[in-house]
């Protein structure tokens, strides 16, 4: 009896150490499952397997449909008891605190050799492949906007169907650029005795209208401008009107060239100037000019061109922009279609309506932009037929005072000794016309 008590402690003492041997081996199971999972099941969660809230069990992606995508399969010598073994050279030390996201980084490694363990050791848990799906892209339902609920409620709203990631935007190339300036300034305006145009100085309103559409395209250049400077004055010693023109002007410049080598074109040009309104002698119905009296055209052939477009990397609103348009064979005609004008004020002898000069010409531009606020433009044209010379020097410094106000220093200055034309005794063939402006200007 009392030997049946012993072996009865006995069986009592092993089921006992089984039970706790047993209770040790599931505690580090769980211990393992945290160390791969984090602490609660929820954390461990792979990209490819949905989510689900039905219960809390079944959000553990163990327990759902498991997607082969292809991924985490080149190492599978990885083992699950090997993973545990190694933790402590994974994680940092308890006692250190560990690096901004490197907790993360740990996790996601373990995720993916827990991964590598699943396809390695359960790949009958593995029920999908990508290859079973069809591939393609659930279209999202279109949602209207409610303009009313923008109004309290403003959101940024676009189409998602609308994207088409495999559309590539190719930007056009644009071989034609158009741009323009106005200028509307009241200035003080300085003309000389036998200014050609006549006229007196005064103050007075001057407008600019000016465009320009270039075309470029590999070594082909097309470049057109077209300018209209009109001012009018007030003139106290003419009894007949009260208002007079001091500038009326129209010029068109076009040139087209050819890339010949380094900043050299072979290029033609054709300028056109006339005026438009009428414009009479001081105290008299006399006329001085009129619409298309002068017309005056000039044409340049076989010429060369050299253009230079320097910018500079410490400031990027400093620029210089130079042109020099060469033609050695040119033709200038100079018509007068109203009678009423006198012809010898512009060269062509008494009788006669025009004149055709054949000689050479050259047109020269020059801007330069010393920073935001200051810039300097210059134009030169000089024409010859070998016996009489006409230059041309009109020069202008801009001081910008806001975006569209500056003040403006232009001055005109001619020289021109065609026959009929009078020399004045103190500037000679010398005329001048000089202004002080400000204003409001605009570019586009």
């Amino acid at each position: 009896m009392i030997h049946f008590y012993r072996q009865k402690k006995i069986f009592i003492l092993v089921l006992f150490t089984f039970f706790v041997s047993s209770s040790s081996l599931f505690s580090q199971d769980l211990e393992k499952e945290k160390f791969l999972y984090g602490s609660e099941w929820d954390e461990f969660v792979f990209p490819d397997t949905p989510s689900v809230e039905e219960k809390p069990l079944m959000s553990n992606p163990y327990f759902l449909p498991v997607v082969f995508d292809g991924k985490y399969t080149d190492d599978l010598s990885i083992f699950l008891p090997e993973i545990v073994e190694k933790k402590e050279q994974i994680l940092p030390s308890a006692l250190q605190m560990p690096p901004l996201f490197e907790e993360i980084k740990i996790r996601e490694k373990i995720r993916k050799k827990g991964y590598r363990d699943l396809l390695r050791y359960r790949v009958d848990l593995v029920k999908f492949s990508y290859l079973d799906f069809s591939g393609e892209i659930e279209k999202i339902e279109e949602i209207k906007p409610n303009i009313f609920q923008s109004l309290f409620n403003p959101k940024l709203e676009f189409e998602n169907n609308t994207i088409d990631q495999s559309a590539r935007f190719v930007p056009k190339r644009l071989y034609w650029v158009i741009s323009g300036s106005h200028l509307l300034q009241f200035s003080q305006n300085y003309l000389s005795d036998n200014w050609y145009k006549g006229g007196v100085g005064n103050l007075n309103l001057l407008s600019v209208q000016s465009f320009t559409a270039n075309y470029k395209k590999g070594k082909v250049q097309f470049n057109n401008f077209l300018e209209w400077k009109l001012s009018f004055y007030t003139n106290p010693n003419d009894t007949l009107r009260n208002s007079r023109i001091g500038e009326d002007a129209i010029r068109s410049y076009s040139d087209f060239g050819i890339k010949a080598f380094n900043n050299w074109l072979y290029s033609s040009n054709l300028e056109i100037k006339t005026q438009f309104f009428k414009n009479y002698k001081e105290n008299s119905p006399e006329y001085v000019s009129a619409l298309l009296a002068p017309l005056q055209v000039n044409l340049g052939v076989l010429g060369m061109k050299y253009q230079l477009n320097k910018k500079y990397k410490r400031d990027k609103y400093k620029k210089l922009d130079l042109s020099v348009d060469i033609s050695p064979f040119s033709v200038q005609y100079t018509k007068i279609f109203d009678k009423k004008v006198a012809p010898k004020r512009f060269g062509i002898e008494e009788g006669e309506s025009s004149i055709l000069d054949l000689g050479s010409t050259m047109n020269a531009k020059l801007v330069m932009n010393v920073n935001r606020q200051f810039s300097f433009s210059s134009r030169i044209k000089y024409f010859s037929n070998y016996e009489k010379v006409s230059i041309e020097a009109e020069n202008e410094l801009n001081m910008s005072i806001t975006n569209h106000f500056s003040t403006r220093l232009y001055v005109f200055a001619r020289f021109d000794d065609s026959p009929g034309i009078v020399k004045d005794k103190d500037l000679g063939y010398f005329q001048i016309n000089e202004m002080i402006r400000f204003g409001f200007n605009y570019k586009w």
